[in-house]
């Protein structure tokens, strides 16, 4: 039996009693913390866009955009979804990427329609999370190092996996599913600051969902498409991809999940997560004051080139920007929701500290091969300042997460935005253990507004 038949009988056929609590349960934290991220989007223009444009779209009424009066078909509420669960970058990260902004639309979208259990959604979360993170870790390194955005790419096949189980599609079918999407993924870094990055995991999530319905009417694809010639593995691979790998131990092993999300503490990419923390550090160790820099310097064990963004000037860039992130630390003394402002990036401040930002790779690390140098992030931080002391934090690697009540106060934030403060907390309250919910159309009713 072929990698593809393993990972489609897996998804098909592993029975409930296999998916321990455990995993659920971290389904659950990363599913909610991007309902909540979805919601906040909708303030922006960017959730204004995507939820017009879902509206003219029309389609079957069965599945809700978040956040919004709007019922549309569940590819479409998918494509809502995923792309405002990701409009702000303050989604979680692991496994194979941004994980939760292609389940979560998936999941409940089809969810909602299918009037499934909370229990059915976070195993179908559970075993795309296998899927993609099986295939995103045996892909090889330079997937994501020539340019593709893996959030995407593999999120395709996460999302495929997870809407064949939900709609009951046998081995065969989801053979299907996933050699249908693997035509239809795609994503690229070079759109990373703008809106379109975003459009990636709702473009995936909505392509999951398209696929599995088609495989469920009888459409055709290959059906052993990632090992293929010519086939997802030949064309997003590289020579170190290890397709064996992509099944090892597959059903014996603990499910990735269970130790697979962070969750992010500020609405950036998660490159800027190490630094933040050590900054904020050196300035409430040394009482570090805007004025006293001359000089920062950041020494990073891996490459940044699309964090280094020394003339970012919107707010969206500004989440890709390194020198932004780092001038907003040290003029504000933190960074939070706010700081992600076109006014705070312009600001006279922000622009002079981010001019006194340099950043480097470890010229150890850049000697490595790509295959392995993505595995070195050690960083540093030296803050040189105008009296000629030098400030100094390292890390090896940013490994900060939510925990706890933490994750609760970020939803209710986020929620808050968009409703009243009492449907926010009810909003709260249903999603926080959705293992007990009979009907995830009835937990939707709670981020729809009134």
């Amino acid at each position: 039996m072929g990698v593809t038949a393993r990972l489609a009988e897996f998804v098909s056929k592993t029975p409930s009693s296999k998916i321990p609590d455990q995993a659920l349960d971290a389904a659950n934290v990363g599913l909610m913390d991007s309902v909540g991220t979805a919601l906040v989007a909708n303030i922006h223009d960017i959730g204004k866009i995507i939820t017009s444009y879902t509206d003219q779209m029309g389609g079957n009424p069965t599945a809700t955009v978040i956040g919004t009066r709007i019922k549309t078909s569940a590819p479409n509420a998918a494509l809502a979804n995923g792309t405002l669960g990701h409009s702000d970058d303050y989604d979680d990260v692991g496994g194979f990427g941004h994980p939760s902004v292609i389940l979560m639309p998936t999941v409940l979208a089809l969810g909602e329609q299918l009037h499934k259990s909370g229990r059915e959604v976070l195993e179908a979360y559970s075993l795309g999370f296998e899927v993609g993170t099986r295939i995103g870790g045996n892909i090889g390194a330079d997937h994501y190092g020539r340019g593709w955005h893996s959030t995407s790419t593999l999120g395709a096949m996460a999302s495929a996996a997870a809407a064949a189980r939900l709609l009951g599609l046998d081995t065969d079918q989801t053979r299907t599913a996933l050699g249908i999407v693997a035509s239809l993924a795609g994503g690229v870094q070079a759109n990373f600051g703008t809106m379109t990055k975003p459009l990636h995991p709702g473009n995936a999530a909505r392509n999951g969902i398209l696929a599995a319905n088609l495989a469920q009417l009888g459409y055709t694809a290959n059906q052993d498409v990632i090992e293929a010639p010519l086939g997802y593995v030949a064309v997003f691979g590289d020579q170190q991809a290890n397709i064996n790998g992509m099944t090892t131990h597959l059903g014996e092993a603990p499910l990735h999940v269970i130790s697979g999300i962070r969750l992010k503490e500020w609405p950036c990419c998660y490159g800027h997560h190490g630094v933040i923390p050590m900054l904020i550090e050196l300035i409430g160790k040394y009482e570090l004051r805007p004025e006293q820099v001359e000089r920062v310097d950041f020494i990073s064990g891996m490459a940044y080139g699309f964090l280094n963004r020394p003339d970012a000037n919107t707010y969206f860039g500004g989440k890709f920007s390194l020198q932004f992130n780092i001038a907003a630390a040290l003029v504000d003394g933190t960074v939070n929701y706010e700081t992600f402002t076109d006014e705070k990036i312009n600001q006279p401040a922000i622009r002079d500290m981010m001019a006194r930002v340099h950043l480097s790779e470890d010229p150890m690390v850049s000697r490595l091969p790509a295959r392995i140098r993505g595995a070195h992030q050690e960083q540093e931080v030296v803050v040189t300042l105008k009296d000629g002391r030098q400030l100094t934090n390292e890390i090896e690697h940013a490994t900060n997460t939510l925990r706890g009540h933490q994750v609760d106060i970020k939803f209710e934030a986020n929620a808050s935005h968009v409703l009243p403060s009492a449907q926010a907390k009810q909003a709260l309250a249903a999603f926080r253990d959705l293992k007990k919910v009979k009907d995830v159309a009835e937990v939707m009713k709670t981020v729809a507004l009134k």
